[in-house]
């Protein structure tokens, strides 16, 4: 059974940034950090009630507004 609340949660964070040196020959050159969020390219879902096409679409509906997927790259089955 799937349960949408009407509820969202908030994450606020912090980040301090501090600049690390590589010295050499007593030269400092900065050293550069990059930081990559993985790409989501798919979403398999298992719920119970899944085989009701409602609740299939409401499930679909839900992940795509969350992950900005495309409708064809979410599936969703019952769940045994």
């Amino acid at each position: 059974m799937i349960h949408l609340a009407g509820t969202r949660k908030i994450e606020t964070t912090d980040t301090q940034k501090d600049i690390v040196y590589k010295e050499e020959n007593g030269e400092k050159t900065p050293i550069t950090q990059k930081i990559i969020q993985p790409k989501i390219e798919g979403a398999i879902v298992t719920a119970q009630g899944a085989n009701n096409a409602n609740t299939k679409a409401n499930i679909i509906q839900a992940i795509e507004a969350v992950t900005g997927l495309p409708t064809h790259k979410i599936q969703v089955f019952e769940m045994s």
